[in-house]
């Protein structure tokens, strides 16, 4: 089974049943999908160039001046900044659209539960779904919505009671991107940080692959074919998802998400059959008790 462990449904870029048909074209039995956190936007032309410009940086030697690059894609008014455009995010994703949305289709689509603790009671905001069907988890952005790891502490022991995994996209400074504190501080709880533990990569990767229930999502135009195999060497099939980040990044000539780029990724790996499935849908399964 291939699962999508990362995927935001914003109507206004891709339909919902839009992405079922192009899951049904790619393969993808399973979408987790997350609610759209931004105004609309696309990466192309010269935000492509810019973006493998900071990849580039942060798989190098110069990782410290990547973050720098990385964090001034979020200006002080808390706008995701991209060649001097600026795109409102939103302090208060809908988790109601995305539990909608799963509601339709019951066996193709499943939830994480947003939340954001600089706003709102995270806890009271996940125990408001965690009964919903479809729901499997919580996802928290403390890069995009500008607060320290810490902050997640409560509804990361809230999670831990409840077996859900936690998804994390994590900023690029000391205290937004600090990648040890959930994991010390909830020993239990399974947490997934997004896109190969975007902006530190390889040191996280050495953190990570000697801590359980620690994992990876391999998401994102943030990634490249050569980064995902470098990140699968580090830390092995057993510590990576599959995911997409859609509908942001790759579009087929109809404008609709085009999954083969991230598949081929996983595709393109030097491993056997087994450990691609792993990494395609058996991690996520496990982890998210699908």
């Amino acid at each position: 089974m291939t699962i999508d462990s990362h995927y935001h449904l914003d109507p206004r870029i891709q339909k919902v049943e839009d992405l079922i048909a192009c899951m049904d074209k790619h393969g993808i039995e399973r979408t987790a999908i997350i609610p759209t956190m931004v105004d609309p936007f696309h990466l192309e032309g010269r935000g492509k160039q810019a973006g493998d410009m900071m990849r580039r940086a942060l798989m190098s030697r110069l990782n410290p001046v990547g973050r720098i690059m990385y964090r001034t894609t979020v200006d002080s008014k808390g706008n995701f900044v991209l060649l001097m455009r600026k795109f409102r995010i939103y302090q208060s994703p809908d988790n109601g659209e995305i539990a909608a949305a799963v509601e339709r289709y019951p066996e193709r689509l499943v939830a994480w539960v947003f939340v954001n603790p600089a706003l709102e009671d995270a806890v009271a905001e996940a125990q408001c779904w965690m009964e919903h069907a479809g729901a499997i988890g919580v996802k928290a952005h403390p890069f995009w919505h500008r607060y320290p790891v810490s902050r997640l502490d409560d509804v990361a022991d809230l999670c831990r009671k409840k077996g859900w995994p936690m998804l994390v996209h994590l900023g690029g400074d000391r205290l937004r991107g600090d990648y040890r504190f959930l994991p010390e501080r909830h020993p239990g709880l399974k947490i997934i940080y997004a896109h190969a533990g975007l902006p530190f990569y390889a040191e996280l990767w050495k953190y990570v692959k000697g801590k359980q229930n620690v994992f990876v999502d391999l998401s994102s135009p943030y990634l490249d074919g050569p980064l995902v195999q470098k990140a699968v060497a580090a830390l092995g099939p057993d510590k990576c998802l599959y995911g997409t980040d859609g509908p942001y990044g790759f579009n087929d000539i109809n404008g609709q998400y085009d999954h083969s780029v991230t598949l081929s990724w996983v595709y393109n790996l030097k491993l056997n059959d087994a450990a691609k499935e792993k990494i395609l849908g058996g991690n996520f399964k496990a982890i998210a008790r699908q």
